[in-house]
């Protein structure tokens, strides 16, 4: 999971990076970079040991990929409005968040 993690985070702050320097295009990069953020910071945690994935029951496990994977769906189509990718993402990083909250108030 962490090296998942990581490789999204990585991509998204290039993408996010490119797309606010050079396309202009501020509110999905900022989108990219607020999610490569919290990326970046759950898998330090996870790193660090605050969290331990092993101990977590399969909900939350459920929770977190489901979160992740809304999250990066919502970043990648291209065929919606605005407003409804935008609602897309934040559902999947609140359910991305709220995961590992729970895992990591335990």
């Amino acid at each position: 999971m962490m090296i998942l993690l990581l490789i999204t985070a990585t991509l998204f702050t290039m993408i996010g990076t490119a797309m606010v320097l050079l396309d202009y295009n501020y509110y999905n990069g900022l989108q990219y970079l607020a999610t490569a953020l919290a990326f970046f910071t759950t898998a330090y945690i996870i790193k660090v040991g605050k969290v331990d994935l092993d101990s977590a029951t399969d909900n939350n496990h459920t929770q977190i990929m489901a979160g992740f994977m809304i999250t990066v769906v919502a970043l990648t189509i291209t065929f919606v409005a605005l407003s409804i990718k935008g609602l897309f993402w934040a559902v999947g990083i609140t359910v991305f968040i709220i995961g590992m909250y729970n895992i990591y108030k335990k």
